[in-house]
């Protein structure tokens, strides 16, 4: 996989402003000048084009903000552009993040046509409370609608979820998913409400309940957990993500966005600029480079892989410590989690169980060396 390549196309731009949203992004306005948008994504193309113009790229993921805001022909012309000047793996994956009141017959009808295959569908909840607590413009009948249409057009659809918020218990939760299950979808991601200073006693996402519970009700489905929130049936992981947590090879385009490249033994992190205005200057170069130490992706790489169902290879921990792993790993207390039953190999792999997931930050500062 180091030899493939992932890009993610940050758009920074919503209709509306979700309050307990932390991502990167601004209220839409109308004087958005498309042609300085375009030409500022090609310019992160070409700044970044050194580390993927020899990989084949197998994913393009499109987020934000609100991607599914933006004008067909912008993204129609940000695709054409990646499909012309790269090559471009045979199963390739095009996802696109989209808000439920955003879906049309005719917007999905256009997405197909100009090559997305995979949707994101913000559905957040199937209930009109909670979506009017959570501030989305979408109401229940538009969250199933769009999934239902989506699945018309487009066989891999995928949507959101949060648990947790103050209007909703824990087996309020389950209904929902037991009735999101039964939809045609592929995949599923769950996140823990969270805004401001709305403490735990509201009911801030339990993961341990996460794990038991609500894996319980979806593996009935056959929806698999795959990284600590997300689940998907058979063959339908998101291409991104695996990439992601899997320490493969991805860059970032747009303002804020991120990647992280393997190059001549080394680990290289891209992180685009958080200003809107310095990255509409198609003329400037926006980016940031830094090499990973050592210890640094050793850490990454243990971190991300363990948050994974199916965990780490030894063989590839062997191979970035250069098969100096005692330098960098403390063995002994490998073994006494092992004995805790908290890690686990099997197939030359190491993994964790649910409650080793739950404690990985713990479990990692016992496993790490510092020098």
């Amino acid at each position: 996989m180091k030899n493939n390549i992932c890009i993610y196309i940050h758009w920074p731009w919503c209709n509306n402003i979700c309050k307990y949203c932390d991502y990167y992004k601004f209220k839409n306005i109308k004087s958005i000048h498309y042609k300085t948008i375009f030409d500022s994504y090609v310019r992160d193309l070409k700044v970044l084009e050194e580390y993927f113009y020899d990989k084949p790229i197998t994913s393009i993921h499109v987020g934000g903000g609100t991607p599914s805001i933006m004008e067909n022909c912008l993204l129609e012309n940000i695709l054409e552009y990646i499909f012309k000047k790269n090559t471009i793996a045979k199963n390739l994956e095009v996802s696109l993040e989209a808000n439920p009141d955003d879906i049309t017959c005719k917007k999905l009808k256009k997405y197909k046509d100009i090559g997305v295959n995979r949707l994101s569908i913000g559905v957040q909840s199937f209930s009109n409370e909670t979506l009017k607590f959570l501030g989305r413009s979408h109401n229940k009948e538009q969250a199933i609608n769009s999934v239902l249409n989506g699945a018309e057009y487009l066989k891999n659809i995928g949507i959101d979820l949060i648990s947790s918020t103050p209007v909703f218990k824990k087996n309020d939760f389950e209904n929902q998913l037991i009735f999101a299950r039964e939809l045609p979808i592929k995949h599923i991601s769950i996140y823990e409400f969270y805004y401001q200073n709305i403490s735990k006693e509201f009911g801030v996402l339990d993961k341990k309940y996460l794990l038991k519970n609500y894996k319980k009700i979806l593996e009935e489905k056959k929806f698999f957990l795959y990284e600590i929130n997300s689940f998907s049936k058979a063959r339908y992981k998101s291409r991104y993500n695996s990439s992601v947590m899997g320490m493969k090879n991805y860059i970032g385009i747009g303002p804020s966005s991120q990647g992280r490249v393997y190059k001549e033994s080394y680990f290289i992190k891209l992180k685009n600029t958080k200003s809107l205005t310095k990255w509409m200057n198609p003329n400037i170069n926006p980016y940031q480079k830094r090499v990973l130490s050592k210890e640094n992706a050793i850490e990454e790489f243990l971190l991300l892989g363990l948050s994974k169902s199916e965990g780490i290879s030894i063989k590839e921990l062997l191979k970035l410590t250069n098969h100096e792993v005692s330098k960098y790993i403390d063995f002994k207390n490998i073994s006494i989690l092992k004995k805790k039953k908290l890690l686990f190999e099997d197939k030359n792999r190491l993994f964790l169980n649910e409650k080793g997931m739950l404690l990985i930050n713990s479990i990692l500062s016992n496993i790490l060396l510092t020098s």
